[in-house]
């Protein structure tokens, strides 16, 4: 089950790809997020994102993470290399390969390292001399779409203001999604790395003289130390959040976060389906992150889209009859 580039060149891969990949055929308006934070595999080998397609998971966004503002403007990288080093020169071949195939490449901004948000939270002409370049950047590697992941303290204003410019500069269907903790959705005074309302940016995050919302949706956080399942989601769709657009985050390694928080592929594939048939629109499933994928549930076989392959099974599949009655 192991992949391996020896041997094949990327445009041979890339037909392989057009002629082999097709996106989900059921539930469409779900969404399979990966996260690539870690480019490597753990044998120390670069990671490539092609077996997504090859191996037809139904893959439909991945964010690279993560993007981060130093100190001087214009200076952004993802992770610790400029967006131009030349340790992503094969990502961003593999990237147009993706985007060929209909898979969106977003980028994640801010993480765990603070700093980013507060560098947007200045006077006008400080928050251009940071969002400038981001938005140049974007546009140069033609970037599918910004996830705002804020674990920092910051006003409500700062998401607001940045989510505004982008929605004037940036490409028609450019997304913008958050990625809060799903306890901060669950309730006004939940547990959030970002300590503002994300009830109250909902509730005025429109594009300027619409309806239409600046947020196309949330990947909400169901790891660490929060109530998962059912239950929890079932939750924040009471406190009033529409399940189309809230995506469910979880670990696909034990090793990528606290170790309570994990669940293995059987019963996480058992509570996707039981939330399709609670909600038809169910917003979707995100792993983090993709290049240890699935290592807890098979650890003798290094192949991380098989990880997200089952997932695509029990996202888009057709509902088992004993879930649809209730039986599960």
């Amino acid at each position: 089950m192991k992949f391996s580039l020896a041997g094949l060149s990327l445009l041979a891969l890339f037909s392989e790809a057009v002629a082999s990949y097709s996106p989900p055929q059921a539930q469409p308006d779900a969404r399979l997020v990966m996260y690539v934070q870690t480019f490597k595999q753990p044998d120390g080998k670069p990671l490539s994102l092609l077996p997504m397609l090859q191996h037809q998971t139904r893959v439909t966004h991945v964010i690279l993470a993560s993007m981060h503002l130093h100190e001087d403007p214009g200076q952004i990288r993802l992770n610790d290399d400029p967006f131009d080093s030349p340790n992503w020169d094969t990502i961003w071949k593999e990237v147009k390969i993706l985007q060929q195939n209909n898979v969106k490449v977003m980028a994640l901004l801010g993480g765990a390292a603070g700093g980013t948000y507060k560098r947007l939270n200045g006077t006008d002409e400080e928050f251009y001399s940071y969002y400038h370049p981001l938005r140049d950047l974007l546009q140069k590697y033609d970037i599918d779409g910004l996830d705002v992941d804020i674990e920092e303290h910051v006003d409500v204003s700062v998401p607001f203001r940045l989510m505004n410019a982008l929605r004037r500069d940036m490409k028609p269907g450019f997304l913008i999604t958050m990625t809060p903790l799903a306890s901060a959705l669950s309730d006004e005074l939940g547990q959030n790395l970002s300590k503002f309302s994300y009830f109250d940016l909902e509730a005025f995050a429109t594009v300027p003289g619409s309806d239409e919302k600046l947020i196309d949706w949330y990947n909400g956080l169901f790891y660490g130390g929060f109530a998962r399942g059912p239950p929890f989601y079932q939750s924040i769709v009471d406190a009033g959040w529409d399940p189309s657009r809230v995506v469910m985050v979880v670990l696909d390694c034990a090793e990528d976060g606290q170790r309570n928080g994990f669940v293995r592929i059987d019963a996480l594939q058992k509570t996707i389906r039981n939330l399709r048939a609670m909600y038809p629109g169910f917003g979707g499933v995100g792993g983090w992150e993709y290049h240890d994928a699935g290592m807890s549930d098979e650890d003798d076989v290094y192949a991380p889209w098989w990880w997200v392959k089952r997932i695509g099974d029990a996202l888009f599949d057709p509902i088992p009859a004993s879930v649809r009655n209730g039986e599960l």
